[in-house]
């Protein structure tokens, strides 16, 4: 558990150079729809690596210690890189797939070997204390590379180093898993449909929630209220929210069931109204970011928990590869192409419209869920009086 909860703290190497993609925009000269693409890269090489690394563990080609060491071992090398590769833009994209690739063959690989290992109990409360962690991870993340940037424009890159002893404790540390030869092993189940419903509100939230971390170092420039170091800070502050909000979600999840998934939007949304009418407030700002990680702390736990009750030990890897891999992969590769583009043709570069109208979205798609959940549940109901009867 204490491994796991270890490899959690690198899950967000992203978060590193968030703060980041105003100054290198400025510094190299681009687009700020071009240095976010590049950055977005991360997304989509996760879910092909994270497709290919579930196939691989499926067909007993490498254990799931071993995918798991060698994604630790990607995010890592992305700053050894860094150090060599940082004067040109496919550089991004050689950083952004690196860490895809370590996130892709990394995350959903260590949370189907926690499925594997723990009962339902046991799940729901490690899924509130893994958020914390991964969160935690964040803030140090973001922060230092916060910092590193206002030196280099690279140093959020360099932060990643911090994968190293992360992946000599794992080598140590995760148990070995037998290999599992093609046609051996338990009959493999179909995934129920409710997993897809799942992976459906993660993608979405991964469209939406993006739009707050990759464009608050914009937005503080543009109020003329902080730098990048102000932008780490403002997102290790929304690491901070993740981190209380995980350490509080086994309470909140058994008492609020799914009803956490609309609320969680619900608080997102009141995050980007706050960044849209305090604009020049730091104070604000900064209220803002965290009410987005307590939103993605009450989100991802939960849909990754009811994922986890939905699955056996034939289908934990593919069920993790969906909800933690190809669903928010797609859906933050998504998200710049999508939302800062249709923003940007509606009102220009004002990072002010494209927070409201990202919170309007939120509010929205709150209300389709409530929708679902309480129909949902009336047939539920009807069902269950008919077997009655």
């Amino acid at each position: 558990m204490w491994t796991i909860l270890l490899i959690s703290l690198i899950q967000m190497p992203q978060m590193s150079v968030m703060p980041a993609i105003d100054t290198i925009a400025n510094e190299m000269d681009l687009s700020l729809s071009a240095v976010q693409t590049a950055m977005s890269l991360t997304s989509i090489v996760s879910v092909i690596t994270g497709v290919s690394s579930a196939m691989l563990i499926r067909f007993g080609i490498f254990s799931k210690k071993t995918i798991t060491v060698l994604g630790c071992a990607s995010i890592a090398l992305t700053g050894a890189a860094s150090l060599v590769f940082n004067s040109a833009f496919w550089h991004l994209a050689l950083f952004s797939t690196l860490i895809g690739t370590g996130m892709g063959i990394m995350i959903p690989t260590a949370q189907s070997i926690m499925f594997d290992n723990f009962d339902g109990h046991m799940r729901q409360f490690i899924a509130g204390i893994q958020s914390a962690f991964l969160n935690l991870g964040g803030i140090i993340m973001s922060t230092l590379g916060g910092f590193l940037t206002t030196i280099v424009w690279y140093g959020g890159y360099l932060t990643t180093l911090i994968a190293v002893p992360v992946v000599l404790v794992g080598m140590i540390f995760i148990p070995k898993d037998k290999k599992i030869k093609p046609g051996e092993g338990q009959t493999r189940t179909k995934l129920p449909r409710k997993v897809f419903f799942y992976c459906t509100l993660v993608f979405t939230l991964a469209t939406i929630f993006n739009v707050g971390p990759m464009n608050i170092s914009t937005h503080l420039s543009h109020g003329n209220i902080g730098d990048a170091a102000t932008a780490g800070i403002a997102t290790a502050v929304m690491m901070a929210g993740g981190v209380l909000m995980g350490f509080l979600f086994p309470k909140v999840s058994q008492l609020l069931g799914d009803r956490v998934l609309p609320l969680a939007f619900v608080v997102i949304a009141i995050g980007f109204t706050l960044l849209n009418l305090f604009h020049t407030s730091l104070i604000m700002t900064m209220a803002a970011m965290f009410l987005f990680g307590c939103g993605l702390s009450m989100m991802m736990p939960r849909c990754v928990f009811s994922v986890s009750n939905l699955t056996d030990p034939s289908n934990s890897s593919l069920a993790t590869m969906m909800i933690l891999c190809v669903a928010p992969g797609t859906g933050s590769f998504l998200s710049p192409i999508i939302m800062t583009n249709l923003t940007y043709a509606l009102a220009g570069d004002s990072t002010r419209f494209r927070f409201q109208f990202t919170g309007v979205l939120c509010i929205l798609i709150a209300a389709a869920i409530t929708i679902y959940l309480v129909k949902h549940k009336s047939e539920e109901n009807n069902k269950n009086s008919g077997e009655t009867s």
